[in-house]
């Protein structure tokens, strides 16, 4: 005889109807506990209140006191109650560990991602211009009780995104095109290094008229808007220009503190609007000693070409406190990275009179 399946069985005192020894007799302690342990997907249906789940006797599956222990608790297994609980919350509650929203604007809508970085890669990917990354308001998603520092530089980056832009300054007569960044001071008014407009030796006497053939642009939603040059500052590397985009201003502190983190915004090999973090390293350093040099501070993050005319940002208040202006190196690409502080920037512009 061919036999297709057997089950094991133990000799109990129980028979079946031809009087073979039968597996052991079900009692309420061997039931498996399917009528009073909530499966995940009833919790997720529903079907059971999570906060009514209260599985009893610990180890034991029945209900009632046990007279004869079948299953012994050891270690820590008294606290299996707890940790059952605290896995179902975390599959079923809402998590406040990520508050971002960022939208980037595609045709017909726009597409949303939970991180900056996230948003920032399908931007580059699909060649979409920089600006169409916004961040979206968080009013109605829970509020972080831990993380609030880095909720508050996700903030600063976000509010000052929307104020810097990439530059791009063209002389038709050398050929050359120049690119660095600029940033918003007052309505229509943007700052950015002179160099960026065109290159210049610092140790010579430059007026405005040196850049006369300088054309900059401001890439504004993937178009060129043009700019005009109003007022120059070539020992402190500085520059005015008006252009026609309505963005709100970045506000100036003048308070300087090294170990302050900070928030870098720049265009690095035409990379518009990169986001370094790191902090302020050092303070009142000269790096130039020609007549009316500035002394600059020292910050400690990625600072590549193009990045020059970016702002600093103090992160505690999303303020104003230098701007990119040179890399101190050897070799041109890595260094220590100098930012003019923003007591000279604040000079510059009210005596243009803008603020």
């Amino acid at each position: 005889m061919k036999i297709l399946s057997y089950r094991s069985t133990m000799p109990f005192d129980n028979r079946g109807s031809d009087g073979s020894p039968s597996i052991s007799p079900t009692t309420q302690k061997s039931v498996m506990p399917f009528n009073n342990v909530p499966t995940i997907q009833d919790i997720l249906e529903q079907k059971i209140n999570l906060r009514d789940y209260n599985p009893h006797a610990g180890g034991n599956w029945a209900e009632g006191e046990d007279v004869e222990k079948n299953f012994i608790e050891t270690g820590d297994d008294y606290k299996r109650q707890e940790r059952d609980l605290d896995i179902l919350r975390f599959m079923t509650e809402p998590s406040q560990s990520n508050s971002q929203k960022w939208d980037v604007k595609i045709p017909g809508g726009s597409k949303s991602f939970m991180s900056f970085e996230l948003a920032r890669e399908f931007v580059r990917i699909n060649n979409l211009p920089f600006s169409y990354i916004k961040r979206i308001a968080q009013n109605q998603l829970p509020k972080i009780e831990s993380g609030k520092e880095e909720q508050l530089r996700v903030d600063v980056i976000a509010d000052s995104l929307e104020k810097t832009f990439m530059i791009q300054s063209v002389n038709w007569n050398q050929g050359v095109q120049d690119t660095g960044s600029a940033f918003c001071i007052a309505p229509y008014y943007f700052i950015t290094c002179a160099h960026v407009l065109r290159s210049y030796n610092k140790n010579n006497d430059i007026t405005k008229d040196y850049f006369s053939e300088s054309l900059p642009s401001l890439i504004y939603e993937n178009r060129k808007v043009e700019a005009v040059v109003l007022d120059i500052d070539a020992k402190l590397d500085i520059a005015l220009l008006k252009c026609n985009i309505n963005s709100k201003p970045i506000e100036i502190d003048t308070n300087i503190e090294i170990g302050k983190d900070i928030v870098v915004i720049g265009s690095p090999h035409g990379y518009e609007n990169n986001v370094s973090t790191g902090t302020v390293g050092a303070l009142n350093k000269k790096v130039y000693f020609y007549d009316g040099a500035p002394s600059y501070m020292f910050v400690d993050l990625h600072v590549f070409s193009g990045n020059s005319g970016g702002p600093v940002i103090k992160v505690d208040n999303g303020k104003l406190i230098g701007m990119v202006t040179l890399i101190v190196s050897k070799q041109g690409s890595y260094g220590l990275n100098a930012a003019l502080p923003s007591s000279y920037i604040l000079d510059f512009c009210k005596k243009n009179r803008i603020l």
